[in-house]
Parts: C-alpha cells; sequence; structure tokens
C-alpha cells in the first residue's frame, strides 16, 4: 500500500466547489467597474492618481485573500468569520476608492469607510485569534501522538530517543525491561491478550512515572527505565518489578527481567544502552525474573 502523506501543515482543498467565492469575485469586479464608469461619466478621470492605485491594488489582495480562504478545509466557525472581517474590509476600500475619485463626498465616504473598518479589524482579530488556539491544540495534539506509544500510552521510541540525548550529560541509571515469556503467552492465548498484558503493564508504568523516573516502551515487550536522581536504583527496580506482578496484566502473571547500567556524566548514553542490553541478556540467561546490574 502506497501512503501519501502531505507536507503541509495547513491542508488546501484541490479544487474548492460552490457559488460563494465566485459571487465575492464577481461582486468585487462589478463595484469597481461601477465605481471607475461613474468617476469617468461625472468627468473626474483627473482623481485617478496615487490614492486610487492604492485603493485598486488592496482590493486586488482582499480578494485573492478571500479567494485563497475558501481552500481551507474547516468547517471551523471562525474561518467562516474570518471571511466576514475580509469582506467588510473589502467594502472599506471599495468606499475609500469612490471617495478618492469623487464618487461620493469626503463626509460620507470617512464615515461609511470608518464603520465597516472598525468592526473588519475586530472581527479579523477575533478570528485569527481563535485560528492560533486551533493551530496550537493540533500542534500539541500531533506532537504528543508522534512521541506516545499506541498500545501502551507511554513515551515511544522516539521520546525515549529524545531523552537520552537529553541526559548526555548527567549521571544517572538505564535500564531495559522485558517481560519474560511474552512469546509463549501470544502463543497461548493470542496476540490479543498480549496486547491486553502490554496494555495493563503500560498503564501500571505510566502511574509510576515522574519527574525522576522516565519509562518508555523501547519495543515489542521491551522497556527502558531511565532513573535520573540520584537514589538507590536497585531498589526502585525491585519496586518497579513488585509492583508488576499479579494477575492484572489481562488475567496473566508476568515477570520481568532487568539489565541495569549507571551512567556517568561524561558517558554516552549509546555506550550505557548496549551496556543494559548484555546485562538483560545476562538476566534472561540466568533464570529470568532477576535484575543483572552492569
Amino acid at each position: 500500500m502506497n501512503l501519501k502523506v502531505k507536507d503541509s501543515l495547513i491542508q488546501q482543498a484541490e479544487s474548492p466547489r460552490g457559488l460563494l467565492y465566485r459571487m465575492v469575485i464577481a461582486y468585487t469586479c462589478l463595484a469597481v467597474l461601477v465605481i471607475f464608469t461613474t468617476a469617468l461619466t461625472q468627468s473626474n478621470h483627473e482623481h485617478i492618481n496615487f490614492y486610487f492605485v492604492v485603493n485598486f491594488f488592496t482590493i486586488i489582495i482582499l480578494t485573492w485573500f478571500i479567494r485563497k480562504s475558501f481552500n481551507i478545509m474547516s468547517r471551523a466557525s471562525y474561518v467562516a468569520t474570518l471571511r466576514i472581517g475580509l469582506f467588510l474590509l473589502l467594502n472599506s476600500t471599495l468606499i475609500s476608492m469612490a471617495g478618492g475619485l469623487n464618487v461620493l463626498d469626503n463626509s460620507t465616504t470617512s464615515v461609511s469607510a470608518a464603520m465597516l473598518y472598525a468592526p473588519a479589524i475586530i472581527i479579523i482579530t477575533h478570528s485569527f485569534n481563535k485560528y492560533i488556539t486551533s493551530v496550537n491544540s493540533n500542534y500539541q495534539s500531533a506532537v504528543s501522538l508522534a512521541f506516545t506509544d499506541e498500545l501502551t500510552g507511554l513515551p515511544n521510541r522516539r521520546h525515549l530517543n529524545f531523552k537520552l540525548k537529553e541526559i548526555e550529560n548527567k549521571r544517572c541509571t538505564i535500564c531495559i525491561a522485558d517481560i519474560d515469556y511474552f512469546k509463549n503467552i501470544n502463543d497461548t492465548w493470542g496476540h490479543e491478550m498480549g496486547d491486553k498484558v502490554l496494555a495493563s503493564v503500560g498503564l501500571k508504568l505510566m502511574n509510576l512515572s515522574s519527574n525522576n523516573l522516565f519509562i518508555a516502551r523501547s519495543g515489542g515487550e521491551e522497556f527502558c527505565i531511565i532513573i535520573t536522581e540520584a537514589t538507590d536504583a536497585a531498589a526502585q527496580i525491585r519496586n518497579i518489578c513488585a509492583f508488576l506482578e499479579g494477575g492484572c496484566n489481562g488475567g496473566v502473571n508476568i515477570t520481568l527481567s532487568v539489565g541495569a547500567a549507571t551512567k556517568e556524566a561524561n558517558e554516552m548514553s549509546s555506550w550505557v544502552m548496549e551496556r543494559a542490553d548484555a546485562a538483560l541478556y545476562q538476566a534472561k540467561n540466568s533464570g529470568r525474573n532477576r535484575i543483572v546490574f552492569n
């Protein structure tokens, strides 16, 4: 299966359908034509100056902006509100153009343009704040999904890699824990039971996590535990193993084999991970359900 993922944060519709945005474009073109024709009819063509040019290009930009707003694939109310604010701003600029060409008198132009401009800015500002809130919320959700293991709810391997970089210059204890005989659980009760065991273990480990105790699912039935506080790491690991034992893991009793290694401040995390992994194999080869420090 070829999975294609777009590389833009805000997805846009490829070909927006509907008459609304076409009506806005048609309305703008007609309004400009009427204003320009009226100015020529009233022999006001001498007023086609820099002021008119600025308004004319402002109208083009606002029309383009409104057109682009219809490409945003969202049903959120702030998108519709933004379009309303832009439309009011567009009309304020059209009135300013009419005043610049002497189609309207200065007093009418100033009052009418201001009455549209002020609410337009308020509406656009409000919509933009809503948009920023929505983007930040979606970003936080995306980050959470990217760094969380879907089955266990624990930090995933990607999150673990960032954590390992974070502790490069710190002293800590790194452990790799493996559920004993997990393959037998899958073979005996099926993979669904295996998933239940992993989910149950993940929930328990999540309750133990703290600022000084980072626990992630590093892959399969393996979990990585990083103890950053300078305490009795061996006692903490024993407490974790004891906490996980029992029949609440999908109805299956489990035990853990744990390989641990102490990381000094001048050691690379990858080297310590290798030592912890070697200690884990020692624990498994020497009977499982035990902790081995390397």
